[in-house]
C-alpha cells in the first residue's frame, strides 16, 4: 500500500488546525482576564477628601501627580512615598503656608521649604517627604515638581 498525498483531507485538517487554535486562545484569553479581577480586601482611601493619616503613596509621572488632590489633619505628620513612573526627572516641593515658595530653585539647596528626600528623584526610583502639617485648618497649599513647575502641581488641603 502506497500513501498517496494529494487524496489526505488537507483542507478539513487546516480547518480543524485553525479552530482549535482559535478555541486555545479564547480559552487562555479569559483565563487571564478571570485571574486580572480578583480582589485584595483592603479598602482604599481617597485622598482627596478623607485626610490620610501617617502617610500617602505619590506617584510621579511625566507631567503629573496622583493623586494632585490631598486632604491632610492639622498637626499631623505626613510620610509622602514618592514613586518616579516617569522617565525625566522628578521631585516633589510644599510650599510655605502663605503659598509661596521659598527659592525658584530645585527646593533641598536653601532646606527652607518641605521637599522629597532625594531632591532629584529619576525616572524608575523612588523618595520619600516627610511633612508636619501647619496648624492652618481650610488652608490649600500648593506643591509641585521643581522641574515641571507649570504642569505638575497639586494641591495639600488642611482640615
Amino acid at each position: 500500500m502506497k500513501l498517496d498525498l494529494t487524496r489526505l483531507p488537507v483542507g478539513e485538517m487546516i480547518v480543524g488546525f485553525l479552530i482549535v487554535s482559535l478555541l486555545a486562545t479564547f480559552i487562555v484569553a479569559f483565563t487571564l482576564v478571570e485571574s486580572g479581577t480578583e480582589t485584595t480586601g483592603e479598602e482604599v482611601t481617597d485622598v482627596s477628601s478623607t485626610p490620610i493619616v501617617g502617610g500617602a503613596e505619590i506617584v510621579m509621572g511625566d507631567n503629573f501627580f496622583d493623586p494632585k488632590e490631598i486632604t491632610v489633619a492639622v498637626g499631623d505628620t505626613v510620610t509622602f512615598n514618592l514613586t518616579n513612573e516617569g522617565i525625566a526627572l522628578h521631585n516633589m516641593h510644599i510650599a510655605q503656608a502663605d503659598g509661596s515658595y521659598s527659592d525658584e530653585g530645585i527646593c533641598a539647596l536653601d532646606g527652607a521649604d518641605p521637599c522629597s528626600d532625594p531632591s532629584i528623584v529619576p525616572g524608575s526610583q523612588t523618595a520619600v517627604l516627610e511633612w508636619v502639617v501647619p496648624d492652618a485648618p481650610g488652608t490649600e497649599i500648593p506643591f509641585r515638581c521643581d522641574f515641571h513647575p507649570v504642569d505638575m502641581t497639586g494641591t495639600l488641603t488642611i482640615q
